[in-house]
């Protein structure tokens, strides 16, 4: 029965069309240049997604929706520049490395319904006609030593209209939606990581001038 019944429901998704609409509740970011840095920190990355409220004790992880988001987090950290070596895997932690903590829940509005839809557009009961995932993310830091020197949290959230009457459209994908989503909630941490002086950076030495 229950196979069946998931049969059905993938069928209906294909054939059932859906888009993803950001809600923009976290704006988009300039990054601060660290260019004048010639010692920039080395930093671990733990990052770990649930499904359920922030911080409650029954929030579920995901490690699929982990995964599926590592590659885009990776690239998000090498392209900002803030950091000299960065890594996501433990067993390459080295000693002096900072640790942040990433954290990201995805849950529903009180009393609504979500859809987690960069996984499967659907859940496996109702197919509402517009569902909404929030995101609520955080972003702890952790010097060397194992003292925690900076947290702040952030939220957003995905519309996603589902039924006969949509056409899947390019830019309106759950993927796009979600991608832009992740990216703009990491940028806006990371961004004030920095600007709080979480993280130490040495400058370049001033060259003296020649007589």
């Amino acid at each position: 029965m229950k196979i069946g019944k998931i049969l059905g429901l993938s069928l209906m998704l294909a054939l059932t069309g859906c888009a993803s609409f950001t809600k923009d509740e976290v704006a988009a970011v300039d990054l601060p240049s660290m260019s004048s840095y010639a010692n920039k920190p080395n930093v671990y990355v733990s990052f770990n997604f649930y499904q359920g409220e922030p911080q409650s004790a029954s929030a579920v992880e995901v490690p699929q929706a982990r995964d599926m988001l590592k590659p885009q987090l990776q690239k998000i950290l090498s392209d900002s520049g803030l950091f000299g070596r960065v890594t996501l895997d433990e067993f390459q932690k080295q000693p002096g490395d900072y640790n942040l903590r990433l954290k990201v829940y995805n849950h529903p509005p009180g009393g609504g319904q979500m859809v987690m839809a960069f996984i499967s557009g659907f859940t496996f009961t109702i197919i509402p006609t517009m569902a909404t995932d929030q995101y609520t993310m955080s972003l702890e830091a952790l010097d060397p030593q194992g003292q925690a020197v900076s947290s702040s949290s952030n939220h957003d959230g995905i519309n996603t209209w589902m039924g006969i009457w949509f056409v899947p459209l390019m830019g309106n994908t759950p993927k796009a939606a979600v991608s832009d989503t992740f990216s703009r909630q990491v940028n806006a941490l990371l961004k004030q990581m920095v600007e709080r002086n979480s993280l130490k950076y040495s400058a370049l030495e001033s060259r003296r001038p020649q007589a």
